[in-house]
């Protein structure tokens, strides 16, 4: 029994049972519930039982919560099998057809469940258990009005055998439900049990006195069909009721009897009427000696295996493909990060160059402007030089100025620079016929283009004729000045 479970509940038709555990180094009790069913409620309304269940465990601070649900022995069948096998998965049909046979119960009405009492080699000894399907859809009901999951569905003298001596044989009779059950329990299986349902006066829980017959009588024709058998000890669970009635028991069967006060398992510090067999069913066992009519073993599927190794193959490749989806999908998004983190580097390298490629044409930029270089000495030396030919001139002004200095920039050459000179010349001549010489000379050289500025007119200071004009030409050396007028003043 997984320890998880700490709730067993007994729905009876006159009284509700229940009991909670806390699991530990020591089982301990921490609450019971026992109480009657209203009388305004009838037997076979599972919806107002369940509520008055819930309404039951609500006040004794049970709560909620997976549960094992109790059932009478009178109302099952159980029957004790040897089976011809070796295989366990053989057993659920085996069952089932041996109940069909062996039990007064049509086993398509019916749940049926087993547990292995004895493994030999050839052949398994079960104890087979049968009930009606319609008390095992009572009880679903009753716990889904109650708020209760079911767990496990189990006889109770289960639960009480669990409370016998498991070494010696032991005739447990329990009396805390509703009439009595029997159970002969030997090495920790029931080796006989018999539940026999008793109400005594008007409706009432039987009494000792009606009891005792009964509880001889069952004793008696075991004994009578079972030959002659060792004498058990007789253990009574029963309340404060059957106390005084043990006596009176164990003359009736002529049994050794005791009547049950705990369990060294258990830790009691509640009231524990009627709930000792429910204590049982919460205890540990191993799990192919439990009973479960809420899921019974059922014969296995023999395709199973074959469907499980395909899912199996199935759910591998696709945990392969989601860890290679994942890892693969990992690595892209580092990839992506790298690559958005490139392109960053890229767009601030890009910018860098930009920076400093710019930076280099402007430097280129400036050294092509300031590498032009006019010859203004030579320049002057033409200009200055027919009027010093020919004689009779005065040179009162030269100036030079760069005109459309542009820089231009090829793929060829980088940048280039073809600025123009402008050259501002005055002077007097002591007649109009030299001024027109020295302007005819400078007219003839083709490197120059020149505009007269000023008047031939008269009105010098030093020479009676004035003349100016302009000259544009190239940023070139000009070369030596040449002159083809004679000497002059």
């Amino acid at each position: 029994m997984a320890r998880k479970i700490q709730l067993a509940v007994d729905v009876g038709h006159r009284a509700l049972r229940a009991v909670k555990i806390r699991p530990g180094r020591r089982t301990t009790l921490a609450a019971t519930v026992f109480e009657a069913i209203p009388d305004n409620v009838a037997s076979d309304d599972c919806a107002a039982i369940g509520a008055a269940l819930r309404a039951a465990m609500e006040r004794a601070g049970l709560g909620s919560g997976p549960a094992v649900f109790a059932l009478d022995r009178s109302i099952t069948s159980f029957k004790r099998l040897q089976l011809p096998t070796d295989d366990p998965d053989e057993l659920p049909e085996m069952v089932q057809m041996a109940v069909e046979r062996e039990l007064p119960i049509d086993a398509g009405d019916a749940v049926i469940d087993f547990s292995i009492v004895e493994r030999n080699v050839d052949s398994f000894v079960i104890e087979a258990v049968a009930v009606p399907k319609r008390e095992i859809e009572r009880i679903h009901a009753i716990a889904d009005a109650a708020g209760l999951k079911v767990a496990r569905i189990a006889p109770r003298c289960h639960g009480a055998m669990r409370l016998a001596d498991p070494v010696e044989q032991t005739l447990v009779l329990d009396v805390t439900g509703e009439g009595l059950e029997l159970g002969l329990v030997e090495h920790g299986f029931l080796k006989w049990s018999r539940g026999v349902a008793l109400d005594g006066a008007d409706g009432e829980p039987p009494t000792a006195d009606e009891l005792v017959p009964e509880i001889r009588r069952s004793w008696l024709s075991y004994r009578v069909s079972a030959g002659d058998i060792e004498s058990p000890m007789l253990l009574v669970l029963g309340g404060e009721q059957i106390a005084d009635s043990i006596g009176r028991i164990s003359e009736a069967t002529g049994l050794t009897t005791q009547r049950f006060i705990g369990d060294r398992r258990v830790q009691a510090d509640v009231d524990m009427r009627g709930v000792w067999p429910l204590v049982g069913l919460l205890l540990p066992t191993a799990a192919d000696r439990q009973v479960d009519l809420a899921s019974p073993r059922r014969k296995p599927d023999r395709a199973a295996k074959v469907r499980q190794k395909t899912l199996a193959i199935a759910g591998l490749a696709f945990v392969v493909a989601g860890i290679g989806w994942t890892i693969g999908g990992s690595q892209l998004e580092a990839l992506r990060t790298e690559a958005a983190d490139l392109l960053g580097k890229a767009r601030v390298g890009n910018e860098e160059h930009l920076r400093f490629k710019r930076d280099v044409l402007r430097a280129d930029h400036l050294d092509a402007w300031t590498s032009v270089r006019p010859a203004w000495l030579e320049h002057l030396l033409v200009v200055a030089a027919p009027g010093i030919g020919m004689g009779g001139t005065v040179l009162d002004e030269f100036g030079g100025v760069l005109e459309d200095e542009k820089v231009i920039f090829t793929p060829e050459k980088g940048f280039v620079v073809d600025p123009n000179v402008r050259i501002i010349v005055e002077g007097e001549s002591r007649s109009r016929d030299v001024a027109a010489e020295v302007r005819g000379v400078l007219v003839a050289d083709d490197r120059y283009v020149l505009r007269t500025t000023g008047a031939d007119a008269e009105g010098g200071r030093r020479l009676p004729y004035p003349f100016g004009f302009s000259m544009r030409t190239k940023v070139v050396d000009p070369g030596p000045a040449e002159s083809d007028s004679g000497g002059g003043e």
